[in-house]
């Protein structure tokens, strides 16, 4: 069995071996991820939503991004090991992203269809569960609603789309 020290400098090694490559594979990783950064930051900058919200999309891209790139230089490196453990803890976190965007892009589809209800509009008052109250605000997320005591009611468009909901007859339609 190898000791610590002979498996540090047989690494060191590899890296002066190996040097060339790894510069050209960090060189045209480095210009990749700046593009697909560009790329999507002028996309996001388009796109109507919280700065913050941005934000944090550009931070968890750019860890996904420098992240494969050390694993494809660490696999270069022969440490397969230690590649694979970081370009699977990419993909576990890509599932959790995905899975947790899937209440947004419910929320996002039934937002289309309840614009689409000639039902719903600004100003109706509507009976949703245990909440009656006039639509202040319909968007691409979420519906809300005040009641008569002046409560603030929001509710995500899927649950919304998903419930029960009635109008009460107008005075003219008695």
């Amino acid at each position: 069995m190898e000791r610590w020290s002979e498996q540090a400098s047989n690494l060191v090694l590899k890296i002066t071996e190996r040097a060339p490559e790894l510069l050209l594979t960090l060189l045209i990783g480095y210009i990749a991820i700046k593009i697909i950064r560009s790329v999507l930051h002028g996309v996001i900058r388009v796109t109507r939503g919280n700065q913050a919200m941005k934000g944090i999309i550009l931070s968890l891209i750019d860890i996904v991004l420098w992240t494969l790139l050390i694993a494809v230089l660490l696999r270069s490196l022969g440490l397969t090991q230690i590649s694979l453990v970081l370009s699977s803890g990419v993909a576990f976190f890509a599932l959790a992203l995905s899975t947790g965007s899937a209440a947004l892009l419910q929320d996002l589809i039934a937002g289309l269809f309840l614009a689409q209800d000639p039902d719903i509009r600004i100003g109706e008052y509507l009976e949703f569960g245990e909440t009656k109250g006039l639509v202040e605000k319909l968007d691409a997320r979420k519906i809300r609603l005040r009641d008569e005591a002046g409560n603030y009611y929001i509710v995500p468009n899927a649950v919304f789309d998903k419930a029960i909901w009635k109008m009460p007859k107008k005075e003219e339609d008695k």
